[in-house]
């Protein structure tokens, strides 16, 4: 299907909805609270109340590990490396990146065995960074089938942590989990159907999206001002 028949056929679904009843209350208008239960909430997150005292200079952001559930689908090639080299880039506007050579060198150092948490503090110590981002991917399903004739859509799940070195604290958490879902399922994904132009995405481009709204989080989440849009600069 064309992508100018997809738009069109949502275009008429989106009118059809706007010509029923807008008056409050009203039985064919679904209650605000209910629509808001339709919409996916792709990202969840949260934030010791002392974060905004935490002060970031220079970061250290630890590769993202596997840690697929029992039962849980093979993660994609390339999973972890994408979603680590989204955060690199995505960090990079806000603070001083310890180069990835050097954290690696200093993941090398420590025993194996070591949790995860313990790990980031221990590369945090080694690097000088102020605070280590770190975290695991648990589902990075490929998408099946073609752009606009999916046989299975992509599917991608991750969770980042944040810890200051300073206090020794995990101070932010965030949890993204989204898979793809056809219009025909879900009316409420009209915008995002549109926005992705009535096309089936990657897991690449849902990790992207992921990985987006987590570092938007956290720069709300420190006080820190939005990066400028690029019709801006």
């Amino acid at each position: 299907m064309k992508t100018s028949t997809v738009l069109t056929i949502a275009c008429m679904m989106l009118v059809a909805l706007s010509a029923c009843s807008a008056t409050p209350g009203s039985p064919d208008m679904p209650d605000q609270k209910i629509v808001q239960q339709f919409q996916s909430k792709d990202l969840s997150s949260h934030a010791v109340r002392s974060i905004k005292q935490v002060t970031i200079n220079r970061i250290a952001v630890m590769p993202i590990v596997a840690a697929v559930p029992f039962g849980g689908d093979p993660l994609a090639a390339g999973a972890a490396d994408n979603i680590t080299g989204d955060i690199y880039r995505q960090v990079s506007g806000d603070w001083k990146v310890v180069s990835q050579n050097t954290v690696m060198q200093a993941v090398q150092q420590v025993p194996s065995g070591t949790s995860l948490d313990d790990t980031a503090i221990k590369v945090g110590q080694a690097t000088g960074a102020d605070a280590v981002l770190y975290g695991s991917v648990e589902r990075y399903v490929e998408r099946v089938g073609m752009g606009y004739a999916a046989d299975k859509p992509a599917s991608v799940a991750f969770s980042l942590k944040l810890l200051d070195l300073k206090s020794g604290q995990v101070v932010w958490s965030a949890r993204f989990s989204k898979t793809q879902q056809p219009l025909a399922n879900n009316i409420f994904n009209l915008p995002t159907f549109l926005e992705n132009k009535g096309k089936w995405v990657k897991a690449s481009e849902l990790a992207n999206d992921g990985v987006t709204q987590a570092i938007s989080s956290l720069r709300e989440s420190l006080g820190l001002k939005p990066p400028p849009s690029p019709e801006s600069v």
